[in-house]
């Protein structure tokens, strides 16, 4: 069961990233949804400067840390979205208003939290599970494989709004798994 849970958080947070792209091509532009892919890289990134400073309470409480960061992944994707699209950035105005790149950072920063998360449970399960890493990281890639082309039918039938609430479920289930 917690190969498939990796999977679903995978899944989850591939397809997060995909839809972000959708979502801020319409909202921003498509010139703003390529820096989904260095936002995600982001929340990985320090995830990964956290979990080398942390590992050793959180390894500790493995089971229970995982299960935090998935359904912190679960709850964050839609709430994020939704608190960045009242940052007041303004694409059109970034050219004669400074400040528009300080909100740009602000979004940018407030939409790589869900990422953080996810990240950090899949580091604290290769690195409480190290005797299995082969089968998390197969779980790991299947689940994203999966994220990837799950979303493109999930864009079919949903608008990517409710599809984002479809991701935070597959957190949770992540977490409940």
């Amino acid at each position: 069961m917690f190969f498939f849970s990796v999977s679903l958080l995978s899944a989850g947070a591939l397809a997060y990233q995909v839809l972000l792209m959708r979502l801020l091509s319409v909202v921003l532009w498509h010139h703003f949804a390529a820096t989904v892919i260095s936002l995600a890289l982001l929340g990985y990134g320090v995830s990964g400067a956290v979990l080398s400073l942390a590992q050793g309470p959180l390894v500790a409480r493995f089971p229970w840390a995982y299960r935090v960061c998935c359904a912190l992944f679960g709850a964050l994707a839609p709430a994020t979205f939704a608190l960045a699209q009242r940052i007041p950035f303004e694409p059109m105005a970034a050219v004669w208003e400074p400040r528009q790149w300080a909100y740009f950072g602000a979004m940018y920063l407030v939409l790589a939290v869900p990422f953080f998360f996810a990240a950090s449970a899949l580091g604290l399960a290769l690195r409480a599970c190290s005797a299995d890493i082969s089968r998390i990281y197969r779980a790991d890639l299947l689940g994203a494989a999966a994220g990837s082309l799950g979303v493109l039918g999930l864009l079919a039938v949903l608008p990517p709004g409710h599809g984002l609430r479809v991701v935070g479920a597959a957190g949770f289930l992540a977490a409940a798994a």
